[in-house]
């Protein structure tokens, strides 16, 4: 008898294992571009809101920072910080589901809804590049605005047709950068990560709104955004772009 129960002890310790192991499965963030009721793309002709401008983007870049999963059970933040760039997933031939950035080991169970930055939150943007690892995804300086002491944090990029001159003519960066730039985006839709099993989320950001969300945004007045002192006028643009994910 005490031979056939020592023979269960590994069967008993590894169904222990099992329950004390955490359920995990992951999460496949797709993010889609659109210009109101149009799927949107790259370097295609569109009509500027309110005067009916043609215009093209040929980049849309931006840091995405906090992603994280709410529940009354405890929040999990499954992404701290990253660049991501939707300008080759939205060019011709544009991927069926937009950008997709994947995240492995996410615990398993019923969230209530999400929510994450755009831009870089405060505490890091008070760094420079030179200030963090070569790993990390805030060492490059490519997105740094040294004269602002701050990271970009959205960079929108293209040609308009203004003032009879051909589309090619006039380039336009509105950029957004600085702690005042920086947006929660907060979505009350319940998400459900299976043990094993991948998990969609879809999320539309609607480059129309970007341009008149809140208020028309004046470009013919000012097309490109490059200073401190042009605060204002970023604000305006991030406060447009917190109403532009559905």
């Amino acid at each position: 008898m005490k031979r056939k129960f020592w023979l269960f002890l590994p069967v008993i310790g590894m169904f222990l294992l099992a329950c004390g192991k955490e359920q995990e499965g992951s999460v496949n963030i797709r993010i889609k571009l659109m210009y109101g009721n149009q799927p949107f793309e790259m370097f295609k002709v569109y009509q500027y809101p309110g005067g009916g401008e043609d215009f093209r983007m040929n980049r849309l870049s931006f840091f995405i920072s906090d992603f994280t999963l709410r529940s009354s059970g405890g929040d999990q933040n499954i992404l701290d910080i990253d660049y991501l760039d939707l300008t080759a997933s939205h060019t011709d031939p544009v991927a069926p589901n937009g950008l997709e950035y994947r995240i492995e080991n996410v615990k398993a169970g019923t969230y209530a809804g999400f929510d994450f930055g755009i831009g870089v939150p405060a505490t890091e943007n008070a760094k420079s590049p030179s200030d963090f690892p070569p790993s990390s995804i805030l060492s490059g300086s490519a997105e740094y605005w040294a004269s602002w002491k701050s990271y970009i944090f959205f960079r929108p990029e293209g040609n308009i047709a203004l003032d009879g001159k051909p589309i090619g003519e006039t380039d336009f960066a509105l950029h957004l950068g600085a702690d005042q730039a920086f947006r929660k985006i907060i979505y009350n839709r319940g998400v459900t990560v299976k043990e094993g099993e991948t998990t969609n989320i879809d999320i539309v950001l609607d480059i129309k709104k970007y341009f008149n969300g809140k208020t028309l945004y004046d470009i013919h007045d000012t097309q490109q955004i490059h200073s401190l002192f042009q605060m204002p006028l970023i604000t305006q643009l991030a406060d447009n772009l917190a109403v532009s994910f559905r």
